[in-house]
């Protein structure tokens, strides 16, 4: 017999151990990424093994991945219990993580490689049924202050991730570990707290039990996309696709500040400064969702580009040292935040249930492609124009320019599908 739990606010059992589970996921991703950023560039174990932009194919790998599976593990979602989901993907993590521990003792790039591939493949899995497990613990007037408490403890998470893989690096070789297979040894940790949370997540019958599965995730993406087509829910979803877009070229522009040509900073001050921007987006995302209390406020999207786009042209137009720019960059990514929780309760907000993951999983397909072509882009452009942070800060500004125009324009349909009346209107209509 399915428990059903009483969900009077966000701080019931499901609530919180679907966040935990997440924030580890969150943390163990970024940290093994942020080690492989650290490992082939500058000094590192791999540096220069991966030639010019080596990041950027880091990054890639970490979405293609995302790309390719979103599709059918959004059906997945939809058709099957999302607990039993989430805690599978949370047992292959933990294999997966301490495969990370033997990759780093033999020092296989290869291997890390390959398990980078896989650690985002299991994510892909636990994505959309994360996303759609939202509202089936929290009520849906709490939509906006769970998506804030998410967005906080997720970029929480990031940071944490970011920030201390460098630092966890160097603890390791202070006490006789090898860096590389102490941060190995961290997620193994990580990675049971995250299991052990799942377990504890209340049990919820299937949405869409009867939903056929099919392999091709790509004709899943196109389905589900026709039916959001003409709706409120696709400006969200593009909306939810540039924050991302403009979110992986960032992640990109800062570690050049470690060049000599630029502020010729440290590993660890560059690791400061993607900190501070991702804490702004978890402090403004907190603001938003909880101030939003039970509304969703359309009205913080375009301001939250407004003031991103002018933190970019002040990052690119003017002479900066350190602390400047690290204030500039928690300001706009608290700006980040302010733009990307109502957008990310709108896409929960609009579908019914049983197209919630459906829809969920297709946004973030189309998330992880326009973070893919952010990356080829700016690979591509470093060749000619260079990779110093103040150009790139500028074309950032640039776009964001337009966004924010295209979203005044678009205001008055994110009102009306910001609206109570709009919960829960918008279902999969196509057929075959």
């Amino acid at each position: 017999m399915i428990h059903v739990e009483k969900r009077s606010g966000i701080a019931n059992r499901g609530f919180v151990a679907l966040m935990t589970t997440m924030s580890c996921g969150a943390f163990n991703d970024n940290v093994y990424r942020g080690m492989l950023l650290f490992m082939v560039v500058g000094d590192g174990l791999w540096s220069g093994r991966l030639g010019e932009g080596g990041t950027g194919i880091i990054t890639f790998m970490l979405y293609a991945p995302f790309i390719l599976l979103l599709g059918f593990t959004g059906l997945l979602a939809d058709r099957y219990s999302k607990r039993r989901i989430i805690v599978l993907s949370r047992v292959a993590e933990l294999l997966l993580a301490i495969s990370v521990v033997g990759a780093m003792a033999i020092q296989n790039m290869p291997l890390a490689l390959l398990l980078l591939l896989l650690l985002a493949s299991q994510s892909a899995f636990f994505s959309p049924a994360k996303y759609g497990s939202v509202p089936e613990v929290v009520d849906a007037p709490m939509l906006s202050r769970a998506n804030g408490v998410m967005s906080l403890l997720t970029n929480v998470s990031i940071v944490a991730g970011v920030a201390v893989a460098g630092h966890l690096m160097a603890a390791g070789e202070s006490i006789g570990v090898a860096g590389p297979v102490f941060v190995g040894l961290i997620m193994v940790g990580v990675a049971v707290i995250g299991l052990v949370s799942s377990i504890m997540m209340p049990r919820r019958s299937a949405a869409r039990p009867d939903l056929p599965i099919s392999f091709n995730g790509f004709r899943t993406y196109w389905r589900t996309f026709k039916a959001m087509k003409g709706t409120d829910l696709i400006a969200a979803t593009i909306a939810w696709c540039l924050f991302f877009a403009v979110g992986s070229l960032i992640i990109n522009i800062i570690p050049n500040y470690t060049a000599k040509e630029s502020l010729g900073l440290t590993d660890a001050e560059g690791s400061n400064l993607l900190g501070a921007a991702t804490l702004g987006i978890a402090v403004g995302g907190a603001v938003v969702g909880i101030g939003s209390g039970h509304r969703i406020r359309s009205t913080f999207i375009p301001l939250g580009a407004a003031i991103m786009g002018a933190c970019f042209f002040i990052l690119g137009l003017c002479n900066l040292g350190y602390i400047s720019v690290m204030v500039l960059l928690f300001i706009t990514g608290s700006a980040a935040g302010v733009f990307v929780v109502p957008v990310l309760a709108l896409l929960q907000h609009l579908p019914v249930p049983g197209f919630r993951a459906r829809c969920v999983g297709t946004a973030n397909f189309m998330t992880y492609l326009s973070m893919s072509i952010s990356a080829v882009i700016y690979w591509t452009l470093t060749k000619w124009i260079g990779a110093l942070p103040p150009t790139w800060f500028l074309i950032s500004g640039c776009f964001m320019v337009v966004v924010t125009i295209w979203l005044l324009l678009l205001l008055p349909s994110l009102k009306h599908a910001a609206r109570k009346e709009s919960f829960s209107t918008v279902e999969d209509e196509v057929s075959g």
